[in-house]
C-alpha cells in the first residue's frame, strides 16, 4: 500500500490544483464585503498588511505554506494584502484585501472565497483593521 501513496498524493494534487483561483477568478467569484473607517488608509492598510503576516504567513505541511503578499501604492491611493496557500507549486488565492483612499478616512475591500471559512477571513480582516491584532 505505501507504494502507491505518493502517485496517489501527485493525482489528487494534480485534480485539486485545476479548483485552484488566481487572482481575476477571486476577484470574479467572491461576494466583496466594503468597510469604512475614519483613519488613513495607510494606517489602515499598516494594522491589516502585519496582522495577516504574523498570523496567516507560515508553513503548513511538509509541502504546503501560507504567503502572503503585500503592496503600498501612495501614489495611487490604496494599499493591497493578499494570501495564498502554496501546495506543490500551485497557488491557490483565499483573501484580497484593497484599502484605498476615501473621502473622509479609508474604503476597505475584502474578497475572501475557495474556502469554508470564508466569513471568518472576513472578520479577521475586520478586526485588525480596526487595531485588534489578534488570530
Amino acid at each position: 500500500m505505501k507504494r502507491w501513496s505518493a502517485p496517489l498524493a501527485c493525482a489528487a494534487a494534480m485534480l485539486l490544483s485545476g479548483c485552484s483561483s488566481t487572482p481575476g477568478d477571486l476577484e470574479s467569484k467572491a461576494a466583496p464585503a466594503v468597510v469604512t473607517y475614519p483613519e488613513n488608509y495607510q494606517e489602515i492598510y499598516r494594522r491589516v498588511s502585519s496582522a495577516a503576516r504574523q498570523c496567516m504567513a507560515g508553513n503548513v505541511g511538509a509541502y504546503a505554506s501560507m504567503a502572503v503578499d503585500t503592496d503600498l501604492f501612495p501614489d495611487l491611493g490604496y494599499g493591497e494584502v493578499r494570501t495564498s496557500l502554496i501546495n506543490w507549486g500551485v497557488r491557490n488565492y483565499y483573501l484580497s484585501i484593497k484599502i484605498e483612499k476615501a473621502a473622509a478616512g479609508s474604503r476597505m475591500t475584502i474578497k475572501s472565497g475557495n474556502t469554508l471559512g470564508a466569513e471568518r477571513m472576513i472578520q479577521s480582516a475586520q478586526r485588525w483593521a480596526t487595531g485588534d491584532q489578534s488570530c
